[in-house]
């Protein structure tokens, strides 16, 4: 127990608060896998579901006031970035969260370093709302002033190469009033080495297709191949100087 205490308490002075009910935050790093006959008490998920709406609402509000030039295509591609497994789970893994979440390994089907993200993430977002129960939300705000608001300036930076369908959505709604639609156009390989190919289309028109090991990740990469197509294709713009 002794041992749990120090734990929580180094995890404590990372997250900048002493909670209260020590039994929140214990609950925030709990995956379901823990407790399965306790699950809706005693795991963090509806925490996490709280958390988001939580970080989402700030994140906005921040956006709107910071960007007031910005298109709302792009603040919506920004805002999904920013709350993105990926961004939650790299602000996670500065908090050392794998040294404190408790999951129950064995009992899940597959444990690998995606599951690790979503964890971390997973979590994150159930701090939040752990901090607002517990602390207010002044603690809770602060948190994610400190933790995700400082990472927009980066993710604003690199959002093509993070979240390339965001800027595909952003770029054909601009120039076609269209969204993108994606289409998974085939699947091969073995059972434990599944390849998808998947097509993004504007309309009916194939803009640019891509394999991945998940649909997922074959869908970021068309994505990232019609925004290559687009750029290429893309006219000079020579202002009014035939006029």
């Amino acid at each position: 127990m002794l041992q749990e205490d120090d734990s929580l308490s180094r995890l404590e002075k990372r997250i900048g608060a002493r909670f209260r009910d020590r039994g929140i935050l214990v609950r925030a790093l709990t995956h379901h896998s823990m407790c399965p006959e306790t699950s809706q008490r005693d795991c963090y998920d509806t925490l996490e579901f709280f958390g988001d709406a939580l970080i989402g609402v700030q994140v906005v509000e921040h956006l709107f006031h910071a960007y007031p030039e910005a298109k709302e295509g792009e603040l919506t591609a920004l805002k999904s970035e920013v709350v993105s497994r990926r961004v939650l789970a790299r602000i996670g893994a500065g908090l050392h969260l794998d040294d404190h979440i408790r999951v129950d390994v064995a009992s899940l089907r597959t444990f690998n370093e995606r599951s690790r993200e979503s964890l971390r993430a997973d979590v994150v977002e159930a701090l939040v709302a752990a901090l607002y129960l517990d602390q207010g939300r002044a603690a809770a705000e602060a948190f994610v002033r400190r933790e995700v608001l400082s990472m927009i300036p980066e993710v604003r930076a690199t959002l093509a190469d993070n979240n390339p369908k965001g800027m595909l959505q952003q770029q054909l709604l601009q120039q076609m009033g269209l969204l993108p639609r994606y289409e998974m156009l085939r699947e091969d390989g073995q059972d434990n080495d599944r390849r998808y190919t998947v097509g993004v289309f504007a309309g009916d028109h194939l803009l640019a297709e891509s394999q991945g090991s998940s649909i997922k990740e074959a869908g970021r990469e068309a994505a990232r191949a019609a925004l290559r197509e687009i750029a290429r294709h893309q006219p000079v713009q020579r202002g009014h100087e035939e006029e």
